[in-house]
């Protein structure tokens, strides 16, 4: 079982990495066989070579910003935060969960993020 303080470590620092666009960083945070979805009731990308694909073709967020303390219960973890995000040269915000499954060895197995468009607000 991994240790709570390590997945919310990572989960802090996934955030960093997101507002840095630094892919290599995310991807070390990852099982080679991980997936994520991002948003959840979007595709599914797995494994490393997918999720590579995903992060280095999509735009990250501006920021990502932790907004409370990341929950843990077993192996899981879910972060509340807020993404930052131009679209057309506006600003906006919007409101993000991540949940994340961790495997043993402290890596993720799976990322979801919640997050719904319609709840973009102009900053």
């Amino acid at each position: 079982m991994v240790e709570p303080q390590h997945m919310r470590t990572v989960m802090e620092q996934y955030a960093v990495a997101v507002s840095a666009g630094d892919v290599e960083a995310i991807l070390s945070f990852y099982a080679d066989d991980g997936s994520c979805q991002v948003p959840v009731g979007g595709p599914v990308q797995e494994g490393i070579g997918a999720i590579r694909a995903f992060y280095e073709g999509n735009e990250l967020a501006e920021t990502l910003v932790l907004t409370g303390p990341v929950r843990v219960a077993g192996n899981e973890a879910a972060a509340p935060m807020v993404a930052r995000v131009c679209f057309d040269g506006v600003d906006y915000e919007l409101d993000v969960v991540d949940v994340a499954v961790f495997d043993d060895d402290g890596l993720l197995t799976s990322l979801r993020a919640f997050f719904s468009l319609d709840c973009l607000r102009a900053v």
